[in-house]
This record gives C-alpha cells, sequence and structure tokens, in this order.
C-alpha cells in the first residue's frame, strides 16, 4: 500500500493535477483505495460511493476501457457527475484487472480545469496501471503460495490427526487385548484352582479308600475270613486303578501339552478293541445297572495305535457309565462310506446343557459341577487331542434329560505323515511324536 501510496503521489506531481487515485470495488460500493496527498485533493482514503451514481470510474470498470474526459461541464453525458459537486471537471482513468480478469478498480487523474491529458500523460498513467496489476499478481501468487502452505499444513494437521486416531484405535484394541488376556489369565486361574481342588479331592479319595482298608486288615476289624478278605482286596484293588487312572490322565495330559504324544501304528481291527475294552469294563457295567447294546456289523480295519484306540473308548465309555447310570448304553462300531473307522456311543442319562456342549472336549472343562460328578475333568480332553493326531474328529450331540451320543471318525488309511505296515495286528512302526 505504501508503494502505490508513492504511484500517486508521483503521478500528481508529474500530471499537475490536485487528485490521483486508485480506486476499489468494494460491492455495492466503490472506494478510495490510494488518494494523492496534492494540494486541492478532495478526496480521502477509505471514502466510498455508491455505485449507480454516475462516478467516472464506474464507467472505466463496466467497459474495461480508459475513460477521457476533457471538460464535463460542457459534456451532457458528465453534466450530472458527482465529481463536478467536487471541483473535479476533467478525468482520466485505466481499469485495473485482477490476474484472474476480474475488476479490481481504477487509477484515474482528476483535474479542477479542463485537461486533454496529452498522450504522454496517458502513457505514464497506463505504465503505472501496470505497475499496480503487477503487483496484483505478486499479491495473488503470494497469496496462493500461503493457501499452498495452508493446505499443505492443514493436510499434515489432517493426517497427523489420522496417524493420532490410528494411535488411539491400537491403543483400544491393546487395551481391549489386555483386557481380554486379564479375563482370560483370570479364568485359567479359576480353573487351575478349580481343578487343584477337584485333583486334591480325586486323589485323596482313593488313597484314604485304601489306608481305611489297610489300617481294618492290620488292625484285625475286618473278619479274617476268606469271603471278608476277598471283599477286602477287591475294594482296594478298584481304589488302585481308579487311582492308576487319574495318575494317567494326568500324564497324558502332561504328554499332550509338551507336545510329546508317541503312537505305535499297526493295522487293527477297531471292532476287536472296543470289544476287549467293554470286556474290561462288565462289573463297571453291572454296578452301573447300565444294560449295554454291542453292534458291530462287520471288522473295521485300519492303521491306528493300540493304546490311544482303548483310551479313547475308555474314556468315552467311562463317561457314558457316570452319567448315565441305572439306564442303557448303545454302542456301534462301522465303517463309514468315507473310509473312516466310526465309533458311536450313546447313553440316556442326564444330557448336557446347550451352552455348556461347545466346551466340553476343553481342558479342565466340566458338563456338571465337580461336587455331584466325580473326575478330573481330561478324559473328553484326551480323546480329543488323541482323536485330532490321529487325523480323526470327534463331537457330541445331547438332549438335557434324555442323553448324549459321542462320535468319534478316524481314518482307516491312518493319518497323513504315516505309513502303516500292510501286516494286520502286531507289526508296528516306530514312535511318532
Amino acid at each position: 500500500m505504501q508503494k502505490w501510496q508513492g504511484v500517486v503521489d508521483i503521478v500528481a506531481g508529474i500530471v499537475q493535477v490536485p487528485a490521483s487515485l486508485i480506486m476499489k470495488v468494494e460491492l455495492p460500493d466503490v472506494a478510495v483505495l490510494v488518494a494523492s496527498e496534492s494540494k486541492g485533493n478532495p478526496y480521502e482514503r477509505g471514502e466510498k460511493a455508491a455505485l449507480g451514481t454516475g462516478l467516472y470510474c464506474e464507467t472505466v470498470m463496466s467497459t474495461r476501457q480508459r475513460l477521457l474526459v476533457p471538460d464535463a461541464r460542457v459534456d451532457e453525458k458528465w453534466k450530472c457527475n458527482p465529481d463536478i459537486k467536487l471541483g473535479m471537471v476533467s478525468y482520466l482513468g485505466f481499469p485495473i484487472a485482477w490476474p484472474s480478469g476480474d475488476i479490481f478498480g481504477t487509477i484515474c487523474v482528476l483535474d479542477s480545469k479542463e485537461n486533454a491529458y496529452s498522450e504522454l500523460y496517458q502513457r505514464l498513467l497506463l505504465q503505472f496501471r501496470d505497475v499496480v496489476e503487477a503487483d496484483l499478481r505478486i499479491l495473488c501468487d503470494f497469496d496462493a503460495q500461503l493457501a499452498r502452505e495452508a493446505r499443505a499444513r492443514l493436510e499434515e494437521s489432517e493426517r497427523a490427526h489420522r496417524a493420532a486416531l490410528r494411535t488411539l484405535e491400537d491403543l483400544k484394541r491393546a487395551q481391549e487385548g489386555l483386557q481380554a488376556s486379564q479375563q482370560q489369565l483370570q479364568e485359567a486361574v479359576r480353573l487351575r484352582d478349580e481343578f487343584l481342588s477337584i485333583a486334591s479331592h480325586e486323589l485323596r479319595t482313593p488313597i484314604a479308600s485304601l489306608q481305611l482298608m489297610v489300617q481294618a486288615l492290620t488292625r484285625g476289624v475286618v473278619s479274617p475270613t476268606p469271603e471278608a478278605t476277598l471283599r477286602a482286596f477287591g475294594v482296594a484293588e478298584r481304589q488302585i486303578t481308579r487311582l492308576t487312572r487319574l495318575i494317567e490322565e494326568l500324564l497324558e495330559v502332561s504328554r499332550i501339552q509338551a507336545g510329546r504324544l508317541s503312537f505305535q501304528f499297526e493295522r487293527l481291527d477297531l471292532v476287536a478293541v472296543v470289544r476287549e475294552v467293554v470286556q474290561r469294563f462288565e462289573v463297571d457295567l453291572a454296578r452301573a445297572h447300565c444294560p449295554l447294546s454291542f453292534t458291530a456289523p462287520r471288522p473295521v480295519i485300519g492303521c491306528w495305535d493300540r493304546s490311544k484306540l482303548e483310551q479313547i473308548v475308555t474314556n468315552i465309555l467311562s463317561n457314558a457309565l457316570k452319567f448315565g447310570a441305572g439306564k442303557p448304553l448303545e454302542i456301534l462300531v462301522e465303517e463309514a462310506p468315507t473310509g473312516t473307522g466310526r465309533l458311536v456311543v450313546t447313553d440316556h442319562g442326564i444330557g448336557i446343557l446347550p451352552e455348556r456342549l461347545p466346551h466340553i472336549f476343553e481342558r479342565f472343562e466340566r458338563a456338571v459341577p465337580a461336587q455331584a460328578y466325580g473326575g478330573l475333568g481330561l478324559g473328553l480332553y484326551i480323546v480329543r487331542s488323541i482323536v485330532d493326531a490321529l487325523g480323526g474328529t470327534v463331537r457330541a450331540e445331547s438332549v438335557l434329560g434324555s442323553g448324549s451320543t459321542f462320535v468319534v471318525e478316524l481314518p482307516c488309511a491312518g493319518p497323513p505323515y504315516v505309513a502303516c505296515p500292510t501286516k494286520e495286528a502286531g507289526s508296528t512302526t516306530g514312535p511318532f511324536s
């Protein structure tokens, strides 16, 4: 603005007129942006006049052409011009445009007497107009640069904002993960404490029974008759078997967790293995009052580990006896069309709650409270782990109050990693871990 003030002062001095102005459009008015400080100038900086009142500069801006009025007093078109009232009777002005082409305003000179403004003066004023437009280009370039920098800062700010949001989301997810981990840890601690409580109870029970039996025998509480002695030893044998089974479950779980399950694969008849296990349960079946129906249409030959098959059958049958006491049991062994050996064990006992059914094959999980039924809650977990290692599947179906069905399916060809011997029953491969 200071530069433009120098421009109008120089123009007024050279042309020797009282007024040199730079006007700017400020709709709905036109304003005096810069006024020369020459003697007799009736215009002041910041002064405004409404458009549509017949001003000289209004015509220049609308036509975008030079306007020369030597003497408005003798020109019908300009007789009523407001500038005449201020004593300015002659006018020379040029339009000023923004780089975009839009009109900015005018640069002009006014005189209180008739003045035709020579060609030299006109070229001079035109050159100063060019100076003002050049400044406007610089100003626009500067504004554009500022706008670009502002946009760049805004984009950077938005990127930082998005990064902050991502960080907050990451923190939120991390917090949720931490909370989930804490909940899992708390659940694991709860399961551990519950398991230790149950395990200690389950292990103490047969030990206490054995201790009482030994004390009774050594102190002569039990009659020394052969019948009484046999009964005592029968009780002791059952408790030792129970204790052995509990310890075996714990050892098997530790091997599963350590990834040290070993297999001796051979060609076996699944029907024969299941029948052998069922025969071992004859006393337990009779004691539980569970009549057994065994169906096996034909032998089912496959590549399996005998001891692991026995574990699967033993654990599922033990489960059925425990929760289906007093009700019939059905066992079906067959070969499915898909080339898998299928074992189906059905009891008609208490059944499983629907919300517990998806979890019964998990470690330490129980379908019913430990106070109602004994056991460590590991049998079905062991079954699933062995079945998975053999490349098979196990599932359970149950109706609460009507019983449960367990279905085990094992590929007769054995797991993909095993080259099974062709000889049946007795030929083995080396252990696989």
